[in-house]
């Protein structure tokens, strides 16, 4: 039973650090896409980069039971939600002048 339990979690950390790798990637890639030109793709750009912040800080809460990993992960993923409705309302206000 017990190395059942054990191979169980060595398989859950190796997903979640293989999961953790990929959304550095992800979040790379937003970095690049905030960076170009245009005010929309800057903002999906940013959008991108705000949720693999946040999924990468709610991972690193559970693989290494940090606590004020999750607080801050929740807070970047609402607030990264809200900022970017407010900002294309604004963006589309501007746009309709």
């Amino acid at each position: 039973m017990t190395d059942i339990l054990a191979l169980a979690e060595l398989t859950f950390f190796w997903g979640a650090f293989t999961f953790m790798i990929a959304t550095a990637f992800a979040g790379l890639c937003a970095i690049r896409l905030a960076l170009k030109g245009e005010a929309v793709t800057s903002l999906m750009g940013v959008s991108a980069l705000t949720t693999a912040a946040g999924v990468s800080l709610y991972l690193i809460q559970i693989l290494f039971e940090i606590e004020f990993a999750r607080d801050t992960a929740i807070a970047l993923l609402v607030l990264g939600a809200v900022g970017t409705i407010i900002f294309a309302r604004l963006f589309r206000m501007e746009e309709g002048k």
